[in-house]
């Protein structure tokens, strides 16, 4: 396993034997759910990710100026 998420709805992100990446979630049901990332596709995933960490960002900003306005 390369890390987990914690505390709620841990994800835990790992390589499979396979070699791509996994992300597992626990929701408390029966069934397991995988999302299943292939090597072409962890770049894109990482850039989605950290544009949508820049648009939460810049959200926030915009929230707090109005907030101190």
């Amino acid at each position: 396993m390369v890390g987990k998420i914690e505390p709620r709805f841990g994800a835990e992100v790992y390589i499979s034997d396979a070699g791509n990446i996994c992300i597992k979630q626990d929701q408390g049901i029966r069934e397991e759910l995988i999302l299943i990332f292939n090597e072409g596709e962890v770049d894109e995933l990482i850039d989605l990710l950290n544009q949508a960490k820049r648009d939460l960002e810049e959200e926030r900003r915009v929230v707090q100026e109005n907030e101190e306005n």
